[in-house]
């Protein structure tokens, strides 16, 4: 309240607030236009992810199956075990159903179109303002043109991005190449699939890399491959991978099948569906083979998405009477 009192800002505007500071400072935003950029699911679900836990798995939910006070309170959403999963629910029950802290919201910015979906059900007015994405491609990379194709994982190793069950539904014959980029907790579990596996010759795990490496490795792959179990929102991966021509084969949750929809460049499948799987390589192999693979335009999609586009987005939402959804 201090602050807000003494900088009597025109706009206050949230992002990802309670990972560092309590859902209390929405509180001292009262009577300022507050606009909130959601990076994740917090308003509508305990565990930010619209995930819960079970075992070692993250099972998707939607900001409908998590609205009961019940769910909120007794649900497994931190891996740590019930008494976290419990704090978080009480947090979440006392913040958003008891006190209706989140009322002080003006405007929700939702990076996507699934997300702005899911925060509608807040009750918020909510506005799709795609981030904006300043990819540039790796110039000096080059795929192999004869097989086997070369697929490449980007990202943190961990249960949530659904690496290991990835690699356990991958057929026993199956005859391409994939490169680990990235490290994480899931990274010891997904060496020992793939050991038991017998993929030792064709999953390669490289760790940590700099970043103009990974954009490298990506560029030069033939198929990006996103096969997270929580709703993604915006991943920067699936548009670096798309400035480079890379095409992308996800798990159909969240932004992402959205966004390979839009895109016309990818590959989707339903998450611990083996046979959805095989069915979404059977098509990436037969667009390799007819040469249209790599042929798709995405100047649209990433035309709207550029520093410009979004700074024009950003007036409006702070103008006086902006808040409602475009």
């Amino acid at each position: 309240h201090d602050v807000v009192d003494a900088w009597r800002p025109d706009v206050i505007h949230l992002h990802n607030f309670y990972h560092v500071l309590s859902p209390r400072i929405l509180d001292a935003c009262r009577g300022t236009r507050t606009v909130m950029t959601a990076h994740d699911y917090h308003l509508v679900c305990p565990s930010s992810a619209l995930t819960r836990c079970v075992g070692d798995e993250r099972i998707a939910m939607t900001a409908a199956t998590c609205r009961g006070i019940g769910t909120r309170l007794f649900t497994r959403w931190d891996h740590r075990g019930r008494g976290h999963s419990l704090l978080k629910g009480v947090q979440h029950v006392w913040n958003y159903r008891v006190r209706a802290r989140h009322r002080a919201i003006d405007l929700v910015l939702c990076p996507s179109r699934f997300l702005m979906r899911e925060m509608e059900t807040t009750g918020l007015p909510c506005r799709f303002v795609p981030q904006p994405i300043d990819v540039t491609p790796a110039g000096d990379a080059t795929r192999p043109t004869a097989p086997p194709l070369r697929f490449v994982f980007a990202g943190r190793v961990e249960p949530e991005k659904g690496l290991a069950p990835w690699l356990e539904m991958l057929p026993d014959d199956w005859p391409h190449r994939l490169d680990i980029i990235g490290d994480g907790a899931d990274r010891s579990r997904c060496e020992a699939i793939v050991g038991a596996r017998g993929l030792s010759d064709r999953v390669t795990f490289a760790g940590r890399v700099p970043p103009d490496v990974a954009r490298s490795r990506i560029a030069s792959s033939h198929v990006l491959v996103l096969p997270s179990r929580w709703p993604e929102n915006a991943p920067l991966a699936i548009f670096e991978a798309l400035a480079s021509g890379t095409g992308v084969l996800a798990s159909d949750l969240g932004a992402l099948g959205e966004l390979v929809r839009e895109s016309g460049a990818g590959f989707l499948f339903t998450p611990d569906d083996r046979a959805s799987l095989v069915t979404a390589f059977a098509s990436i192999e037969r667009a390799a083979g007819d040469g249209t693979l790599h042929a798709f335009d995405v100047d649209a999609l990433l035309g709207a998405r550029t520093p410009d586009v979004y700074v024009r987005a950003l007036l409006d939402a702070y103008a006086p009477g902006g808040g409602a959804p475009a």
